[in-house]
């Protein structure tokens, strides 16, 4: 039970808080250095005013508690007050009064946080008026082509100099009342004793809009695994320093100093909790640990490199990840010994599943297949103009397939039948769809390449766009004379090449691996040979789609013909002027010709449109 004694109060309480306030001494704020050491006070005052009792609350360890005056909305977020003072004064003498951090900056006391660098995206929650999440995204995109990162130098309590480069700061305090501080899972505890410093540092727009969205959304941000736009540093004291001073907002009020001197007074404030804050259970102290968690942040010369510049629209990989990718991808791109001995068994094992029909095994042959490697090497070579990255990987790409065009020629010359089988003719007709599966696995492939950690998943990309079996149909077309065959699996095999080469390169673009300026040219070309195979594409395309619409309208099911009951199964549908409509009819008694007339001008209605019909007739017992 907390003994309350005195109520500080400024000009603005009126005569009703005799009767909420009875049995306390009404000290003005004038006279507050009149109340003893150890006492409890209850607050009537503005957000400043607390602050600057703050210090004398310390030094006479006091034991203090906010009233919800209307100038003190920081100091009353911070320690839970919600309520009529009358409530309030009753759950204040039921309570007991807790030890806090008080951090303090510049000597201030800090409610909620402290935000450093003009970063409209860290200010306060609340600052001048209540955001929503659209107003506030609207707000902190302006002024995207001119966002740049700042040089801070900073000196932990125990001697660590860091420099760095950022966008800005935000030292978050337990309270969560500020924008950054509400999507943080791990705020710091009332007993942390350390200062917890957020560093914003994207090294791209698209980072920094990341940012931003990890803030509107639902979902919080754990300071154990922060996104690599974001570092986080924590000490009992953090001196920060910036050429030409630096401008910080302490709770929202604008303010400019040379330097800046965050600190943590452990266990120094002693409070009464208010109704909406619920008191943590102690924990041992972490203050004298201190925790440097950069990620990506640039530090040192990393940091140099990028002050006085606006931010990419894209990420830049750093010289050691381009580097150790140019140098795998390299290797990768050279027609080894091993690459052609893979190449032709994958061809063969792949010609053996067409010719079987056999699913499983032509899946077998697109692991084993090891055409993509040359691909991602070309994009890579397309996206930075590399003409060593180019000439290697086409040399390679053109071995592979001749390779697989020659052992396609050879083994229908020595098989004894030239019927298509349905996994050769599923090969045969390529369409948009195609093309978006071989786009979707360049991006998977290249950003596989890119990150050692998930290069496991480049078997799935393998099998999902199919080089190896497009290519053996070729050549199977080719060994047959069936140009149809041979052109229209060339066509798929041209279309995920192309794709895949070209998605790849936009997904090294967006990481970082090459400027848009040094990319141009190849993907201007690469974007002209999309351009010129989508046109039988669509095509194809449309005429899937057009003849889907037409099998959705066939009726089938029972149908009255005439005086006969009969049963209709949809067969197939081929394209022409009219199109082929072909149908299976099952019925107890033999139909004759003008049965068939019939089912014809029932179909004709149904699709809407003059069709020519191929009716299989089966007699049912």
């Amino acid at each position: 039970m907390a003994e309350l004694g005195y109520l500080v109060h400024d000009s603005t309480l009126d005569e009703r808080a005799e009767t909420w306030a009875a049995g306390l001494e009404f000290v003005p704020w004038s006279d507050r250095e009149s109340v003893p050491a150890g006492a409890t006070l209850l607050l009537w005052l503005g957000d400043e005013q607390i602050r600057d009792l703050a210090h004398l609350a310390l030094e006479r360890e006091w034991t203090v508690a906010a009233l919800p005056h209307p100038d003190a909305h920081e100091a009353c977020v911070t320690m839970g007050v919600k309520g009529e003072p009358a409530d309030l004064v009753k759950h204040y003498h039921a309570v007991e009064p807790v030890l806090a951090d008080a951090l303090t900056c510049n000597g201030e006391l800090v409610f909620s946080s402290v935000v450093i660098g003009r970063v409209l995206s860290l200010r306060p929650w609340d600052i001048n008026s209540k955001q929503t999440a659209w107003s506030f995204f609207r707000g902190a995109i302006k002024g995207l082509g001119q966002l740049s990162l700042n040089s801070f130098k900073l000196i932990t309590a125990k001697e660590q100099e860091i420099s760095l480069a950022a966008l800005g700061m935000v030292a978050v305090t337990q309270t969560r009342s500020s924008m950054v501080g509400k999507r943080f899972d791990e705020s710091p505890g009332m007993n942390d004793g350390r200062a917890s410093l957020v560093v914003l540092a994207p090294r791209s727009i698209l980072s920094y809009l990341w940012f931003l969205l990890r803030l509107v959304l639902p979902g919080r941000i754990q300071f154990s695994n922060l996104p690599s736009f974001l570092g986080l540093i924590q000490s009992t004291s953090v001196h920060l320093e910036a050429q030409g001073g630096i401008e910080y907002l302490l709770d929202g009020k604008p303010v400019h100093g040379a330097a800046i001197e965050l600190c943590v007074h452990e266990n120094k404030m002693r409070v009464l909790p208010g109704p909406s804050v619920t008191p943590r259970e102690d924990q041992p102290s972490k203050a004298s640990r201190e925790t440097l968690r950069l990620n990506h942040v640039p530090v040192d010369d990393a940091a140099r490199a990028m002050l006085g510049k606006n931010l990419p629209l894209f990420n830049h990989a750093s010289e050691s990840e381009y580097r150790d990718l140019f140098v795998s991808l390299r290797e990768n791109a050279s027609a080894s010994s091993s690459f052609q001995v893979l190449m032709i068994l994958s061809v063969m094992l792949a010609l053996t599943g067409l010719y079987a029909n056999s699913a499983p095994v032509i899946i077998g042959a697109m692991i084993l297949a090891p055409l993509m490697a040359p691909i991602i090497s070309l994009a890579m070579g397309l996206a930075r103009s590399e003409a060593t990255l180019i000439r290697g990987p086409l040399k390679t790409l053109a071995i592979g397939v001749a390779w697989g065009l020659g052992c396609g020629v050879l083994l229908a010359w020595i098989m004894p039948f030239d019927i298509a089988t349905p996994e050769m003719k599923a090969r045969m007709s390529p369409t948009l769809l195609d093309l978006m599966i071989a786009v979707i696995s360049g991006v998977a492939g290249a950003y596989a390449h890119a990150k050692e950690e998930i290069a496991k998943s480049l078997a799935g990309v393998a099998i999902a766009v199919a080089l190896v079996p497009p290519l053996s149909v070729a050549g199977i077309g080719l060994g047959w004379g069936d140009w149809h065959m041979a052109t229209g699996a060339l066509l798929l095999l041209t279309t995920n090449l192309v794709g895949i080469a070209v998605a790849a390169s936009i997904t090294f673009l967006v990481l970082g691996f090459a400027p848009f300026q040094r990319a141009q040219k190849g993907l201007v070309a690469s974007l002209f040979l999309i351009a010129l195979i989508s046109a039988p594409l669509y095509i194809a395309y449309d005429h899937l789609v057009e003849r889907s619409r037409i099998e959705e309208r066939v009726p089938v099911g029972e149908l009255q013909l005439l005086e006969r009951r009969v049963f209709v199964a949809r067969d197939r549908v081929v394209l022409g002027d009219p199109p082929v409509i072909s149908v299976v009819v099952s019925s107890r008694e033999p139909l004759q010709s003008r049965h068939v007339d019939a089912l014809k001008e029932i179909v004709s209605r149904s699709v809407e449109r003059d069709i020519e019909l191929e009716a299989q007739l089966h007699i049912r017992r």
